[in-house]
């Protein structure tokens, strides 16, 4: 859906009744240009949601696998560590 520049006007309108000009001046400039098509819709999000699972599972599996490697070294570390003290007692 674009916005006509009368409900960019009337959202000002209401931004200045709400708040001040300088914060209504700020929302406005947060808002795409009138006409603009640059709105994310609902189906947008959905996407990038399914988006942004698929990357967190890919990088909770990278990051579980890297635990699990220096978890196993540093248990073989102290395991060595252990029998070279043994050893030498």
């Amino acid at each position: 859906m674009a916005v006509t520049e009368q409900q960019r006007h009337q959202l000002l309108t209401w931004f200045e009744e709400r708040m001040d000009e300088e914060r209504a001046a700020t929302m406005m400039e947060l808002l795409p240009p009138a006409g603009s098509d640059q709105l994310a819709t609902k189906h947008d999000l959905a996407v990038l949601k399914a988006e942004l699972r698929v990357e967190i599972k890919t990088d909770l599996g990278a990051l579980q696998r890297t635990l699990g490697t220096w978890i196993f070294a540093s248990q073989a570390a102290v395991i060595a560590a252990i029998g070279v003290f043994t050893a030498i007692s």
